[in-house]
């Protein structure tokens, strides 16, 4: 989504990083020029501890939604990189709800709100009118008035059946087989009307307090109508599967995907039919996909790639760095690294070997072999719902043990739970040797690294660990890992992310944890718009998660944005939506 209602995957950062919804199209770089930000630049903690910018980046930490501004110059291209293959085109479809599908369609897919590269949310004032909100009694009220102007690529307009549309593929109830990657807010919705020619859309539902995550990424419902139809939940699915496996000619964003080279590359250029404040002045944006994250630096320096955003490792930033006319962006924001068990897996369902396998894992030494060597004072993360800097962070892993790296404790908790070969082949109580496999994205150094800790941790508990790569995070959706580590890419609606990654219907709950106490809190949380008890809730479902051992939460990740420059307007967002989230301002420096 723009919003896609929670978080992404980051693959290679997969976007199942914490974003995990569908980006959407036009806004500008991050809210620098229009939307809710209009009080000027607002750092976020989040953003700003442990940031380091070179160029025209040098302020991004202070300034994050206008640094690296300029006017630009008509013509050119730019090449920008993707980490991962695509692994199908319709970011709302939970297989294909990864971070560099969000990117290649953030100009492509239209969305109410956007999120800025102040990690804070703003209306797409090139979509939107306005969107209000009003609540009376256990009734919410939300208006949308779409700008009469904003028409799909095929001058179709973008109205009321199109946001009805997101909401019957998503709802988990109208389409149940669609298998969208987030329900949330879209549960809710107790009914909805289109008015003024299907320009004005009225929802009812009940209480949502992330309501402006909803509708991120509109799927024009004209084009589902030819693919399948609208009207039953069969032909819904048949629509929404048809988005998926087709490569968009369609648009509803400042750009259009002209070419896609197969697990190469993908084209755009600019939306000949694009309604918004600022058309691009390129000629053309290449996102060109290397899943060899060592042969980003030297396509850069090569400049076969004009601007990469790889997940870094200490080597990947040095050699930038050295390379003339370079210029990039050590950040953070809200992306985080964490293990994640199947719980399909035979093993792997016993909650009890899962907290001794985490309580064995030394987080520290993960960090210290890893972002601990470009990043100054990196330190394990303690929540699965917030990062540290935004309001309501606690830690709730450390005081438990998951993560110290005691492996004479876990040996301990192994041993009482009645397992058997500790230490030399660890057995369960029937007999059956204890082995798994833990899945990295290739060519992604710190991830190798993670797993070759797991490997070799465990196998001091009589464990065997296989190491399994992956070019495709899609694999989360199919259930083909037993440990994976990936990261989530989030949004500002914390409430949405839980609902989505914690719920066991919610779209993204990819290791099969049912926790409906942790359930209950997430959505009791959803139901209110009091922030502090939001954040109570949220951390009382947090604890139960912990408690559960799943999902080990291990650093907040940097993020690193590099490009030539003459590149202009090109920011850092580290959000689901990435920073081709105001791609239509992207531009070469006018001379």
């Amino acid at each position: 989504m723009r919003f896609h209602n929670g978080n992404a995957l980051l693959a290679g950062v997969a976007a199942l990083a914490l974003g995990l919804t569908a980006c959407s199209s036009s806004g500008n770089g991050g809210g620098s020029k229009s939307g809710s930000n209009s009080a000027g630049p607002q750092p976020n903690p989040a953003v700003t501890a442990g940031t380091h910018g070179t160029g025209g980046f040098a302020k991004c930490a202070t300034e994050p939604t206008t640094c690296n501004s300029g006017d630009t110059k008509p013509g050119g291209t730019i090449s920008y990189v993707l980490e991962k293959t695509i692994p199908g085109w319709n970011q709302v479809y939970t297989v294909s709800n990864v971070f560099e599908v969000a990117e290649v369609e953030d100009g492509i897919f239209p969305g109410a709100y956007l999120a800025g590269s102040d990690l804070k949310p703003f209306l797409n004032t090139d979509l939107m009118v306005s969107a209000d909100s009003t609540q009376a009694g256990d009734v919410q009220t939300i208006v949308y008035k779409i700008k009469p102007e904003a028409v799909w690529n095929d001058g179709q307009p973008i109205n009321f059946d199109d946001f009805k549309y997101l909401k019957d593929v998503s709802d988990g109830t109208t389409c149940p087989k669609c298998g969208a990657a987030s329900s949330s807010g879209y549960s809710q919705i107790t009914s909805m009307e289109g008015s003024d020619g299907g320009k004005t859309v009225t929802v009812k539902m009940k209480p949502f307090a992330d309501w402006q995550s909803m509708f991120g990424a509109l799927l024009p419902a004209h084009i589902a109508q030819q693919h399948g139809g609208t009207d039953t939940a069969a032909n819904l699915n048949t629509s929404f599967q048809w988005f998926d496996k087709n490569v968009p000619t369609w648009s509803g964003g400042p750009m259009v995907i002209t070419k896609y080279t197969k697990d190469t590359s993908i084209e755009e250029a600019p939306n000949p039919k694009w309604y918004g404040k600022t058309k691009s002045s390129l000629d053309k944006l290449i996102f060109r996909i290397i899943t060899d994250q060592t042969q980003e630096p030297i396509a850069l320096k090569n400049k076969e790639v004009q601007a990469i955003y790889p997940q870094p490792n200490a080597d990947l930033v040095s050699q930038v760095n050295g390379i003339q006319n370079v210029q990039s962006y050590l950040g953070k924001g809200l992306v985080w690294e964490h293990f994640d068990f199947n719980e399909k897996n035979a093993f792997l369902k016993d909650q009890k070997l899962r907290v001794a396998i985490f309580t064995a894992i030394s987080r520290k030494d993960i960090i210290s072999r890893t972002i601990g060597q470009f990043v100054p004072g990196a330190a394990p993360l303690g929540n699965h719902i917030y990062v540290p800097g935004q309001p309501g962070y606690q830690d709730n892993v450390t005081s438990t043990g998951q993560g110290s790296g005691d492996v004479t404790k876990a040996k301990q908790m192994l041993t009482d739970a009645g397992y058997t070969g500790v230490g030399t082949t660890l057995k369960t109580a029937d007999g059956k040797a204890v082995a798994f496999r833990c899945t990295y994205s290739a060519g992604n150094t710190n991830r190798q690294t993670e797993c070759q800790e797991v490997q070799n941790t465990l196998k001091q508990l009589g464990i065997t660990v296989t190491l399994k790569t992956t070019t495709d995070l899609s694999e989360l959706g199919t259930g083909n890992f037993d440990m994976i580590v990936f990261a989530w890419v989030g949004t500002p609606f914390v409430v949405a992310g839980a609902q989505q990654i914690y719920e066991l219907k919610g779209g993204a709950d990819y290791g099969f944890n049912n926790d409906p106490a942790a359930e209950k809190l997430i959505n009791d949380a959803a139901g209110t718009t009091d922030l502090p008890k939001v954040q109570s809730l949220l951390n009382q479902a947090d604890k139960l998660i912990v408690a559960d051992g799943y999902s080990l939460p291990l650093y907040q990740k940097p993020t690193f944005l590099a490009a030539y420059n003459n590149i202009v307007n090109l920011r850092d967002n580290a959000t689901s939506s990435g920073p081709p989230v105001n791609v239509q301002d992207w531009g070469l420096k006018a001379s």
